[in-house]
């Protein structure tokens, strides 16, 4: 996606699956070295992490399948319920199936407190479908 990452903000948060790694990887490269990043990226196995550069202060936590198929782990809604965010003003991009991305937002706004006109959520596929590109903001 041509989005730009908004850099006027205290702290990130980079939510998604493998298919948003690439845009993940490059949303950290572009964040300035005064940024925070909190990042929680789902993919199938350990052998799937890829380094990630960033002049940031970021904090990756790979979450790892082990054989459960995409669209089908709730490993990113748990994380996204865990995370300690920092104080501040923040700023959430998450990127995952419809279903999950979905979920995440509004994990960010309920439980997190996070307005929606700070959260930038899409999905990149839907589970049974084929080429689906949705946004989930309001």
């Amino acid at each position: 996606g041509s989005f730009v990452v908004p850099t006027a903000f205290d702290w990130h948060v980079l939510i998604g699956d493998e298919t948003a790694l690439p845009a993940i990887a490059r949303r950290l490269e572009e964040l300035p070295a005064s940024a925070q990043a909190l990042v929680l990226i789902e993919v199938p196995a350990v052998e799937n992490e890829i380094p990630l550069q960033t002049a940031a202060k970021a904090s990756v936590r790979w979450l790892h399948r082990n054989g459960t198929a995409p669209g089908y782990s709730t490993l990113l809604l748990q994380a996204a319920r865990e995370l300690a965010l920092p104080r501040g003003e923040g700023y959430v991009w998450v990127a995952a199936e419809s279903a999950t991305a979905k979920a995440v937002r509004e994990i960010m706004v309920a439980q997190h407190g996070i307005d929606k006109s700070r959260i930038r959520a899409a999905s990149y596929w839907k589970r049974g479908a084929i080429a689906v590109h949705e946004s989930h903001d309001d």
